[in-house]
């Protein structure tokens, strides 16, 4: 028996609001929906000021960059060790010598070079948290010692802490770079390159054969979405407003292919720095980092951990290298705080330099005091982490190398005897407290009664 054709549009209706259903959700879980129906409840039981105080961040993004097989060394050069930077002596491992001055209004002490260190346009407040810390780890690609807090990866902590910011994919790993494990930490999504990152955004339904692939499907089905919305009459209330807007928004997301959105452009590469000439993992380095921030202005993703250099760079300062290859270094961390500090963040509007950590690991930095060969020992079997903590951290140096020393630090911040097992406890959980907004509190769990608020980090409140 036929179908009545009133019937027949009935089911065609009924299959398409299933098929609006499944991608508004899958669109809204991407574009984190659930953060909006927290505010709904919130704003139903605790009013519009607080559900509005919930939306802002409570975590950083972070980009955890580890530098295995000798490849640390190079930053030696963008980040000196103010000991041996102004220590006048060319036999030691500074290209830059004679040109390091000390930078005012920094926590504790920090020099800059202007020919050879990232970031000097950042106020003080701004400037890198450093650390001498752990223990020499020679050729290997996944140090333990600096990337260790308590037992968990300071990666893994990082996604944790950051469970509470809804993104699309919480945490991403490039190549063989080490995320390790932490209580809370979601799976990374692992990829091979940056160039992999932008495909991880692909929208299925956008692309070549997908139901929007053409502009005018995925335009009609934003359109229909729309009308369906201000057809509702709940669209109106307060309580049920967000969700449409975010849903709508989510509509919109569907039908839009974001490899165009995250996709490299020569732009981007002169911004970076990235020529023809520039080396190869330097590029690597430069093209997550271009896709990284793109990624988080548009909240697609919280966390990207990702190998660095990994050349053992052992005849640098004997071929000439060390004279090309920290600039290009340089290069691309300044393209990548120049993107941060343009950027806003899609959801919140906050600037991206103000809520996004950095921190630098690797297996060993090299014998700074002297050049032939660059040796893999170093001072006291020590091991350095560099942390840019969004002005959540003092600036500065805690611990130092010189010419016939190494300077420790104790809890309090202070001078001592180099623990390493200590340092690097005290290292990574600052980079934590960086990561939670400066909150003791949120980091207790993996920072087993280590403070940092007011030694390390600055205060709340301040």
């Amino acid at each position: 028996m036929a179908k009545h054709p009133l019937t027949k549009r009935e089911q065609q209706r009924d299959i398409s609001r299933r098929a609006l259903i499944k991608w508004s959700v899958a669109a809204g879980a991407a574009l984190g929906v659930s953060r909006a129906k927290i505010f709904d409840i919130l704003d139903k039981t605790a009013g519009r000021d607080v559900a509005w105080a919930a939306s802002q961040s409570l975590t950083t993004r972070s980009v955890q960059i580890h530098a295995g097989n000798g490849g640390l060394a190079w930053f030696t050069q963008l980040f000196p060790f103010p000991g041996i930077a102004t220590s006048g002596n060319g036999a030691f491992s500074y290209v830059g010598m004679g040109a390091a001055q000390p930078v005012a209004g920094v926590g504790t002490r920090y020099v800059e070079n202007p020919n050879l260190s990232p970031w000097a346009n950042l106020p003080a407040a701004l400037k890198p948290t450093c650390f001498v810390c752990g223990r020499n780890e020679t050729h290997t690609q996944t140090p333990v010692s600096t990337t260790s807090l308590n037992g968990a990866n300071i990666s893994a902590i990082a996604a944790a802490l950051q469970s509470s910011a809804p993104s699309v994919i919480p945490a991403i790993q490039v190549g063989d770079a080490d995320f390790g494990t932490a209580p809370g930490a979601p799976r990374p999504a692992a990829v091979g390159n940056g160039q992999g990152i932008v495909g991880l955004f692909n929208s299925a339904a956008s692309r070549a054969g997908g139901l929007l692939a053409t502009k005018q499907n995925a335009d009609l089905y934003k359109a229909q979405y729309d009308a369906f919305t201000q057809l509702n009459r709940a669209a109106n209330r307060s309580t049920t407003k967000a969700s449409y807007v975010t849903a709508s928004g989510a509509a919109g997301f569907l039908g839009t292919n974001l490899s165009a959105k995250l996709s490299i452009t020569p732009e981007d590469q002169a911004r970076y720095g990235l020529t023809g000439g520039t080396r190869n993992n330097v590029r690597q380095i430069g093209e997550t980092l271009i896709v990284s921030a793109k990624a988080f202005k548009m909240g697609l993703t919280n966390s990207v951990t990702l190998p660095a250099m990994r050349d053992d760079p052992h005849g640098a300062f004997d071929s000439g290298d060390i004279n090309n290859v920290p600039q290009q270094i340089k290069g691309v961390l300044d393209g990548f705080m120049g993107d941060l500090t343009s950027m806003t963040d899609d959801v919140t509007g906050e600037t991206l330099r103000d809520t996004t950590t950095i921190v630098i690991v690797g297996d060993t930095f090299k014998d700074p005091r002297s050049r032939p060969g660059w040796g893999d020992g170093t001072p006291q079997n020590t091991n350095v982490m560099y942390v840019y903590g969004a002005g959540h951290l003092k600036s500065g140096w805690f611990g130092d190398i010189t010419g016939n020393a190494v300077q420790g630090f104790n809890a309090n911040g202070q001078p001592a005897t180099y623990d390493g097992a200590a340092t690097a406890r005290l290292a990574a959980a600052a980079f934590a407290y960086a990561v939670a907004k400066r909150d003791d509190r949120m980091i207790s769990q993996f920072a087993n009664g280590i403070k940092i608020g007011g030694v390390f980090g600055l205060l709340k409140d301040a």
